[in-house]
């Protein structure tokens, strides 16, 4: 078998291979230092419903996190090891399914809050709390307890006692004592303002101590006050030390006072009536519909109409009540038809936001506007026995049929929401009772500057209100009713207001 061999001999060197550099853009980093994009993911998100038994509850510590459960990366301090708070939900009232009390504790300190429950709140967003599931590519949104509510725990130190004690604050913390002349050792207490003024006459400008000498001259003595009354009016004012313009503030103000029954009075006036100013020079002034509306159901309201009148006046089209109202005339209230028919509109001109409209043509069918979307809240509750029945507020005006912003108005104002397991809201007799009185005030307001309706009978067939009650209503108002040989009841208001004395029971 042959054998083969190789010869060795010393190794040739190879020459270097000719490479040529690629040149990489400041824009284009190289490949080497680029990380791998993701791709976008599809993910499912699942809106949980509303469960008062199983909302979780989002609180927040305006004070700081506990440091029992706070972490390095949180807080400056270092995390202890003492156990985190323990927390307990409980009902803010036993007879009530709404509010909710959050108490807790722990080695250091107590935490507390609650929430009222009163339901819708006028907040446009709501808190929910996202958990999301990498296996499934779900995101899951539960809503928080109390309908989004945030409850901001009041933090307490547990055996702290403050060194104010009714009012006094203690010198030196509580732990000075001073010896009395009969040589007890009692705790040395000093007013507030005492205190304040040691530190102004120490520390203080001489502007700051002026102003503080100019308080102690107006205290007054109470050995300078003798009797009551006119008696102590003027032994107040002749005080050495009080000024003159404090003087004059007790002589103007010391004939004002509003007894028990008077206050009571004028108490429930408020609630049935609605905003009125009592020094009002004209009869006009007294009550305002925009008040009564709220700002942003008058703006819709105005922009409403504003856009009909506008719309009909480049068209030449005299129907603009039926373009307002709807041409469904068997569901119009008659008294509105009427009411409108003595109306002639003008241009619509652009008001200012806040502006009272000046009682003009475009004003009083505003009025007329909105008295008619408050005769369809009325008729609605009037149908369903005054209850408005959904799961949110939103809800309840999709029921109404009536502008947004007019409905939460009217809710407001004339419903409360429901108490026990149904949602919604409900009217009471005495809102009711107050509804009634503001639709006979509007109706007025809408028939002109002068205040005067010669007949409100169609209005009180219209809402089903007996003649003799809406007469009460209107005196209560501080207008005049008299009924005229016919049957028709004329109504007028004159200034100044003056309202009829309450009526005494009849003795048993």
């Amino acid at each position: 078998m042959a054998s083969t061999s190789a010869s060795v001999g010393p190794k040739k060197r190879k020459a270097p291979s000719r490479t040529t550099a690629k040149h990489h853009p400041a824009s284009a980093p190289p490949k080497s230092r680029i990380g791998r994009v993701s791709a976008t993911t599809a993910v499912g998100v699942e809106v949980t419903p509303i469960n008062p038994e199983h909302d979780p509850i989002v609180v927040s510590f305006p004070r700081g996190v506990p440091a029992s459960i706070a972490t390095t990366s949180d807080s400056d301090e270092i995390a202890t090891n003492s156990p985190p708070p323990r927390f307990t939900c409980s009902k803010l009232k036993e007879s009530s399914s709404r509010g909710r009390v959050i108490s807790g504790e722990d080695d250091d300190c107590t935490y507390t809050a609650s929430a009222q429950g009163r339901g819708h709140d006028g907040r446009l967003t709501k808190v929910y709390v996202g958990i999301y599931n990498k296996k499934s590519k779900t995101l899951k949104l539960v809503p928080a307890a109390e309908k989004g509510t945030v409850f901001a725990l009041e933090q307490k130190v547990k055996g702290y006692t403050p060194n104010v004690v009714n009012g006094s604050l203690l010198i030196g913390g509580g732990a000075q004592t001073q010896n009395n002349d009969v040589g007890v050792s009692t705790t040395g207490t000093v007013s507030a303002a005492n205190q304040v003024q040691l530190l102004v006459e120490s520390f203080g400008s001489r502007k700051k101590q002026k102003v503080m000498a100019s308080r102690a001259a107006n205290k007054v003595n109470i050995h300078s006050v003798v009797g009551s009354g006119d008696v102590m009016m003027k032994s107040v004012t002749k005080q050495e030390g009080i000024s003159a313009e404090n003087k004059k503030k007790i002589e103007e103000g010391g004939g004002t006072k509003l007894n028990a029954n008077d206050a009571a009075l004028e108490q429930a006036r408020m609630k049935l009536l609605p905003p009125y100013d009592i020094n009002a020079d004209a009869p006009s002034k007294v009550y305002n519909a925009q008040l009564i509306s709220g700002d942003a159901a008058w703006d819709q309201v105005s922009r409403i109409v504003e856009k009909v009148l506008k719309t009909k006046e480049s068209e030449n089209d005299p129907d603009w009540i039926d373009a307002l109202l709807g041409k469904n005339k068997s569901h119009r209230p008659q008294s509105i038809t009427n009411l409108l028919s003595t109306i002639h509109p003008t241009t619509p001109k652009k008001t200012n936001k806040g502006g009272g409209g000046g009682g003009g043509a475009n004003y009083r069918i505003k009025v007329a506007f909105f008295l008619f979307l408050t005769l369809k809240f009325h008729t609605k509750l009037q149908r369903k026995n005054g209850v408005i029945e959904g799961a949110t507020l939103d809800d309840c005006i999709t029921e109404l049929y009536v502008p947004h912003d007019v409905a939460a108005r009217l809710i407001e104002l004339f419903a409360s929401e429901m108490d026990g397991p149904n949602n919604g809201y409900v009217m009471s007799k005495q809102q009711k009772s107050k509804l009634t009185a503001h639709i006979l005030i509007l109706f007025v307001i809408a028939s002109g500057n002068e205040m005067k309706v010669s007949s409100i009978n169609q209005l009180c067939r219209d809402i089903k209100l007996d003649e003799k009650e809406a007469m009460l209503f209107l005196r209560e108002a501080g207008f005049t009713v008299k009924k005229s040989g016919g049957g028709d009841i004329g109504v007028s208001l004159s200034v100044p207001l003056t309202f009829p004395p309450p009526k005494r029971g009849k003795r048993t």
